[in-house]
This record gives C-alpha cells, structure tokens and sequence, in this order.
C-alpha cells in the first residue's frame, strides 16, 4: 500500500496533488474545459474559493446540480491526499442541494474526515455562497495503492 509524505504546507498556499497533473477535470491546471479548483488547508480542513463560470450553468445564473457534485467530490478527496496522505477514489457520494448555487459569484468549499475504516474514509463537505449553505455532502472514499489505478486496497 502506497502512501505519500509531503513537507507540511503552511496554511494559505496553494496545495498541488504530488506528481503529474493527470489532466483532471477538477483540480487540472492544464485541462481547458475544467474547473481548476485550488485547495488550501486550514487546520484539518481542505478549503476552496472559486467563482464557476457561467459555462457550467444548468438553469441561467444556477450551477448544474452534477458540477456541484464534482466540486464536493474534488475537495473530499484533497482532503484524503493532503490531510491524510492517502489516495482515493470515490465509492460512494451523498449530495444535500440545500439551495440553488451561483455561477459568476464566489463560493466556497470546505471538507474534513469524519471517520476512519481500515478500508475507507468518512467525508464531509459543505459548499456555502453568500455565507448561505448552498450544499453538503457525504461519502466513502476508499484507499488506492497509486495515484492513476482505480483498483482498491484490500
């Protein structure tokens, strides 16, 4: 089983997924159509300010309900990499759409472990916008042995 050991980060800066950027949608800075999000870490928690652009509207003026989703699951699992040290990949979200989410008007994000399995990690994160909670999220994120194979640690 593969972990990592990066240098502590001190709060505010810009946290970078160690290795190669891989392209993903998410957290890419090199994919065109992505969100690039940028996490930093306060304490035990993976934050994210953005603005979504308007590209990713479902209704007008309202981010679609999946680019939430993917938002939630991006910040969940910098939070197994950089808090924890540990890759992940995503068995199971549970997303609360409290209100609708703003495009063009900023946002933020933040994710903390809840719990600890042998197997997987508990996530939480909320997404608030005008210090509303716009959404929250729950999931099981469980250990990979490498960062690119999806295949789980027993």
């Amino acid at each position: 089983m593969s972990t990592f050991k990066s240098a502590p980060v001190p709060e505010g800066e810009d946290l970078r997924f160690p290795g190669a950027d891989g392209g993903c949608f998410g957290c890419s800075e090199t994919n065109p159509a992505g969100l690039h999000l940028r996490f930093r870490r306060a304490g035990e928690t993976i934050v994210c300010r953005l603005s979504v652009p308007d590209r990713f509207h479902g209704a007008p003026g309202v981010c679609h309900g999946g680019i939430v989703a993917t938002m939630m699951d991006e910040v969940s699992c910098a939070v197994a990499v950089f808090i924890r040290g540990r890759w992940v990949v995503t068995g199971e979200l549970s997303v609360r759409y409290e209100r609708p989410c703003p495009v063009e008007k900023p946002i933020d994000l933040r994710a903390r472990v809840t719990a600890e399995h042998p197997r997987y990690l508990v996530i939480d994160a909320e997404l608030r916008g005008a210090g509303e909670l716009v959404a929250r999220s729950s999931g099981k994120f469980f250990f990979v042995a490498e960062p690119g194979r999806a295949q789980v640690v027993p």
